[in-house]
């Protein structure tokens, strides 16, 4: 349905009517380029539960009214995956008089609350009409390792799943063998945050795989293919594996790692090799030089 002119907030077909998947698309607004995002809303017999509420209040509502006529005799609850704009910052649809508990990891609190985190809405706010009314809104149900909603017929595994950031968390829904990754997974390439982040990264895939789920759901790229948890996990190991083949010969300089990437030998180009499907280059270079410079500083650490 439209929610602005030039944006539009498709409901997606799922296998399951009870999992409702959002798509935030622009059509020719070239200034909102990039920020494309999937939001969820999952009903069980108890609960409607909005799995992060997209760019701005406007966006949240607009979810609301598409799954309208399925929210009566529903509780509402709000989990945020991590406190990154494009994932939390519809929050405010969630507060005063239609107040609802919003839930996300202990870490996001401090994220939303940071002077960093302030600067950037007003960023935002002075450059695009979209975030207008946008209010940084931190959750008021916190957790740090796990927390699962009894949906009755379905129940909600919230867990931390850090790499991306330390508040990431995702959400497993055993009986439908669903994983929701948002963020921890990503086509072509996943993105981490830092040096720190790295080994966190790694244990996070590696305990998606042990899940084994039947379908995989990401907040970018149109994916439901679980395969893509492996091979997003071989891009990082190759990447591991071409550090320590370079740091066999020499230690580079902290100049040189702004350019880890052609250090290791491993360009984006080959990356994406045999892709077919439309890749953003300017942004995904730029995750991949950053995924290098992390590890190779990680494994210099």
């Amino acid at each position: 349905m439209p929610a602005s002119e030039g944006v539009t907030l498709v409901l997606e077909m799922h296998p399951d009517p009870r999992v409702k998947v959002f798509r935030r698309a622009f059509t020719g607004m070239d200034e909102y380029e990039g920020m494309e995002v999937d939001a969820y809303v999952i009903l069980t017999s108890r609960y409607a539960v909005v799995l992060d509420t997209l760019l701005c209040p406007e966006d949240a509502q607009a979810m609301l009214d598409l799954v309208r006529n399925e929210l009566s005799g529903r509780a509402m609850l709000v989990v945020n995956s991590h406190a990154d704009w494009d994932h939390c910052w519809g929050n405010a649809r969630f507060t005063g008089k239609l107040a609802v508990p919003i839930i996300g990891h202990d870490y996001e609190v401090v994220r939303m609350e940071s002077a960093e985190a302030r600067a950037g809405l007003d960023e935002f706010q002075q450059k695009y009409p979209l975030f207008r009314d946008v209010a940084l809104v931190s959750p008021t149900v916190t957790f740090n390792d796990q927390l699962t909603i009894h949906g009755g017929d379905l129940s909600i595994h919230l867990f931390a799943a850090p790499g991306h950031h330390p508040d990431h968390c995702a959400a497993w829904i055993p009986e439908l063998r669903l994983l929701l990754a948002f963020d921890a997974i990503e086509k072509p390439i996943p993105i981490m945050e830092n040096a720190a982040s790295v080994s966190a990264m790694f244990a996070t895939l590696e305990r998606f795989l042990s899940l084994h789920p039947q379908r995989v759901l990401c907040s970018h790229g149109n994916v439901t293919d679980p395969g893509l948890i492996q091979q997003n996990l071989d891009y990082l190991r190759e990447i591991k594996r071409r550090c320590h083949a370079f740091l066999q010969t020499r230690r580079p300089n902290s100049e040189e790692l702004d350019h880890a990437s052609e250090l290791i030998s491993y360009p984006f180009d080959e990356v994406i090799a045999g892709s077919t499907e439309p890749v953003d280059r300017a942004f995904y270079s730029w995750a991949h030089e950053e995924n290098a410079r992390a590890i190779l500083t990680w494994l210099l650490q």
